[in-house]
């Protein structure tokens, strides 16, 4: 039995970073990992424009101007956002310009309206301007040839904005991973047939397919597999061109119906470790079967879900290239409940918020899956130690945008 952090470094080392990818319109690579260094094909903004609305002018005319003495300023035109004026600039001259609008060659700086009497013919002019004031340079914002979004970045709402304000409309994106599922017990039956007495519903699977999917993970297939042994080596035969990582739930530990283990090794799968020092979800094991990741999960829920994001999150950072999806522990204070001695290093179930942390005062089976409702992270509590109110806890939240 190897320690969390072995394991995790251990199936870090075993994938590679993916590096097939596919050209996508904007929209849809909204969520992906940009597969190449974007840089902007001309400075934004590409023309000179006015910070607000005023008058543009040039700023030596201005000097010595204030309430008491104003300069007038002959207005020889006026200009609005989109438009455009083919304007000389002279001495003593005014430009009306609105916020965004082109500022003719020769004007340097823009005079806010409310500094002025809003005249239409002539203007007076209350303030000393600056040169470039309330005045957008050319490639003030981002100059051309700048790269604006590096490879590997997971591409968000403010990238899209940036990418359709170069006038990009396509962008080249990191293929999804694929991940299978294959749950394994002869209890489990697929949601389209009735439980009978003694029958479940394979939740653990569905649970973690939604997380994959939100993950940006394709999921190919969900199936079902009896505690058989040859049933379950031709099924992962028959899949195993259709995913990169295959993630098995069931059937790992000392059983009777156990199989999974001696089975993968039947097949001349490659053992990168079987058991880690934690509860819940100790007998978790990963394998390389054909050049694939297999990373079998606990059979109970909770225990499942605990594995799953120890384990496959920091698969998927290294597959994509996204350190952020590793996990990391926060140090927070717990606010109310306890947590009793730990034989084994444990992860306890809780709910942080802004006044600490709070540890749920149902059950904390490994089988139960409910709880997860009530809970945004887990507590890693060191073996042979006891939690209480007042105590510094490491958590690590169940999503990464907490």
């Amino acid at each position: 039995m190897i320690e969390l952090e072995e394991a995790v470094n251990r199936l870090v080392n075993s994938v590679k970073i993916e590096t097939k990818t596919e050209k996508l319109g904007i929209l849809s690579a909204y969520g992906r990992i940009c597969a190449e260094d974007v840089t902007a094909p001309f400075p934004v903004p590409h023309f000179p424009k006015s910070g607000m609305d005023g008058y543009a002018v040039r700023s030596q005319d201005t000097k010595g101007a204030s309430r008491e003495t104003p300069i007038h300023f002959q207005v020889v035109g006026e200009i609005c956002a989109g438009d455009y004026l083919s304007i000389q600039a002279k001495p003593c001259t005014a430009v009306r310009v609105m916020t965004g609008a082109v500022v003719p060659e020769g004007y340097d700086c823009v005079i806010r309206q409310e500094d002025t009497d809003y005249g239409q013919e002539q203007a007076e002019i209350y303030v000393e301007g600056r040169p470039w004031q309330n005045y957008c340079r050319i490639g003030e914002d981002i100059q051309a040839g700048t790269c604006i979004i590096p490879r590997q970045t997971r591409l968000g709402a403010g990238h899209i904005g940036v990418l359709a304000s170069m006038g990009i409309r396509e962008i080249t994106v990191l293929k999804e991973p694929k991940v299978g599922i294959i749950s394994t017990g002869n209890e489990l039956v697929p949601l389209t047939s009735p439980l009978g007495k003694v029958r479940v519903y394979p939740s653990s699977a569905y649970a973690i397919a939604a997380q994959l999917k939100a993950l940006g993970v394709q999921v190919p297939f969900m199936e079902i597999c009896s505690d058989d042994a040859q049933k379950f080596s031709c099924m992962l035969d028959e899949r195993i061109s259709q995913a990169d990582v295959f993630i098995t739930t069931g059937a790992l530990s000392v059983g009777k119906k156990d199989f999974l283990p001696e089975a993968l090794e039947t097949m001349g799968a490659e053992r990168l470790f079987h058991g880690v020092n934690m509860r819940p979800g100790t007998p978790v094991m990963a394998n390389r079967y054909k050049e694939k990741l297999i990373l079998s999960l606990s059979g109970y829920p909770f225990a499942a879900m605990v594995n799953f994001r120890l384990f496959f999150w920091p698969v998927l950072a290294r597959l994509v290239g996204d350190d952020s999806l590793s996990w990391k522990k926060i140090r927070c204070m717990v606010a109310e409940g306890n947590a009793n001695a730990a034989k084994r290093r444990r992860f306890v179930q809780a709910f942080s918020d802004e006044t600490g942390v709070h540890i749920l005062d149902k059950n904390h089976h490994s089988s139960v899956l409910s709880e997860m409702l009530r809970s945004n992270c887990i507590i890693d509590q060191k073996q042979g130690t006891v939690i209480s109110p007042g105590d510094m806890v490491d958590i690590i939240y169940w999503k990464q945008d907490w």
